[in-house]
């Protein structure tokens, strides 16, 4: 019963490939301790998304995510989502807990104005609610429209973005079809703005910010299991979006490389009044 997350595909063609959320990162570098509030959320046995600690007791994620565990928990009796901030998660063959240090979350929410059968033309955001606080220094929030400057730029910037989650981290080949290669360790994928935002397709929503993917070493892109991860300002603890999505290259989709990563910011004024007005 081990699923990536897939709310309903947006019928849209951008950059010439078939837009699909995000459901690692590929590439870039393992993080350590670079960003310990950074944590994998995970239905056991099911699937997975990456949050943001942004108070000893809200996490930040995708709306699909927290939406998708309201048709488990209708359908399937989830009530739970555990929570863990180890640089390499303790999970098993069967994405359950084996070990480590793992939180639990009853309580989640997804923003209001989120629609599955739109994405993602939609505010992609959720919270979910740890039933205890922790410990933790969380990330920080934005100012308001603090990426308006480079959004509304002509051509590239120098400032980059730290994109740091869990997940699908490459393929695994020979024996038969590739296979994704989940291992569970939070890494870090440094990228940069891709201007455009739509203008290529003629397509564009309010809330998106693109990133260019590489999936190299040096950098690395976003995929499946990163969904809800936090762009960060890079070299700051500061998060101006969330990951949700990508543009599929490779076999299949498999490899998960991908020329652009989706993300819908959070600094846009209504978007953070939502996020602070429920905070716990």
């Amino acid at each position: 019963m081990r699923r990536m997350l897939a709310p309903i595909f947006a019928a849209m063609v951008l950059f010439g490939v078939l837009a699909a959320p995000g459901a690692a990162i590929t590439g870039g570098q393992p993080d350590g301790e670079g960003h310990p509030y950074v944590a994998v959320l995970l239905a056991p046995g099911i699937t997975f998304c990456t949050g943001t600690l942004i108070s000893d007791q809200t996490i930040l994620t995708a709306g699909h995510c927290t939406s998708f565990w309201d048709t488990l928990a209708e359908e399937e009796g989830l009530e739970t989502i555990l929570v863990s901030f180890d640089p390499v998660a303790s999970v098993d063959d069967d994405w359950m807990p084996s070990g480590g240090t793992w939180y639990e979350a009853s309580d989640w929410i997804t923003h209001p104005d989120y629609v599955d059968e739109e994405w993602p033309f939609t505010y992609d955001y959720g919270l979910l609610y740890l039933d205890e606080p922790v410990d933790i220094e969380p990330a920080d929030l934005p100012d308001p429209l603090m990426l308006d400057p480079i959004i509304n730029a002509n051509g590239q910037t120098h400032q980059t973005f730290d994109d740091v989650g869990y997940g699908i981290q490459g393929t695994i080949v020979g024996g038969g079809p590739p296979r994704r290669a989940i291992t569970w360790e939070r890494k870090i994928a440094e990228q940069r703005y891709r201007p455009g935002n739509g203008a290529v397709s003629g397509v564009f929503h309010p809330t998106w910010f693109f990133l260019g993917n590489v999936p190299s070493a040096q950098h690395g892109g976003s995929c499946g299991g990163d969904s809800g991860s936090p762009v960060l300002w890079g070299g700051t603890d500061t998060i101006v979006a969330v990951h949700t999505g990508g543009y599929r290259l490779g076999y299949n989709g498999v490899l998960c490389g991908r020329i652009t990563s989706l993300n819908h910011r959070i600094d846009l004024p209504d978007v953070l009044a939502w996020i602070t007005s429920n905070l716990r």
